[in-house]
């Protein structure tokens, strides 16, 4: 029970790392609120948070909208009483190289993958100000480390996060708010699954993707949701402004 007493908000909750992410917060003591445009993979997560019981608020909405993320923050706060812990998830991978990429694509990735984090980080730690300190946890990717063909945009959100992430450690850190970023390799999420789906061969292209880490496997929602776990517990008092790689070693072993 890390987490117990605590307050948690999460963003991109309904499928993958977010959903994981919520599971298990609340499986650690936390209670919830949790944000994402679909609202029945939301009302789902809301099940796996209940089953493992935990308690939370769902919101569906879209991170593009300042209003919409402000009210589910101020919602959340209000219905349990304040705000700990703060989890900036929600992500799009659109593909397209700096010259093949349109500019309509390149803004929805900015205001979804970078400007959701920052709205998030914006109107939430307001609220960890009012609680004397709190963790605030970024999701950014591998990407921003290292380029890989076709994800000109991706690339450039994901960077743009473990740099804004550094900020706002320094920023709040005298507030004892600690601000960190995590950078996840290949996961098996619905974004991935139809990466995979475009293949001539899915199945051949997963398993290409699994043999191709270090650790023989690309990793699961549950890999991610641990470490955020961390960085939200008092196990990680003494880390702010840093990007943990978890990612099976890819970046390590240049796979």
């Amino acid at each position: 029970m890390r987490l117990k007493g605590k307050v948690a908000f999460i963003t991109g909750a309904g499928k993958g790392i977010g959903q994981a992410t919520a599971v298990r917060f609340a499986s650690e003591g936390a209670v919830l609120g949790l944000l994402d445009r679909d609202a029945e993979a939301l009302k789902d997560t809301q099940r796996q948070v209940e089953a493992a019981g935990g308690q939370c608020g769902i919101f569906p909405a879209d991170v593009r909208s300042s209003s919409a993320v402000r009210s589910a923050i101020d919602q959340t706060a209000q219905r349990f009483g304040g705000l700990d812990i703060l989890v900036a998830n929600a992500g799009v991978a659109i593909a397209g190289s700096v010259v093949d990429m349109p500019e309509e694509d390149l803004d929805q990735v900015l205001e979804i993958n970078l400007k959701g984090v920052f709205r998030v980080n914006k109107y939430g730690i307001p609220h960890l100000l009012e609680r004397g300190g709190g963790a605030v946890i970024n999701i950014a990717s591998t990407q921003g480390w290292r380029g890989f063909p076709g994800w000109a945009g991706y690339a450039a959100t994901k960077g743009a996060i473990i740099a804004l992430s550094r900020q706002v450690a320094m920023e709040y850190s005298k507030q004892k708010i600690r601000c960190n970023s995590i950078a996840p390799g290949a996961i098996d999420t619905p974004m991935n699954e139809w990466v995979f789906a475009q293949a001539d061969d899915p199945a051949a292209e997963r398993a290409k993707w699994d043999e191709g880490n270090p650790l023989g496997r690309i990793g699961t929602g549950q890999d991610i949701a641990r470490a955020a776990l961390y960085l939200a517990s008092d196990d990680a008092e003494w880390v702010t402004g840093t990007c943990l790689v978890v990612d099976g070693g890819q970046l390590a072993g240049g796979g």
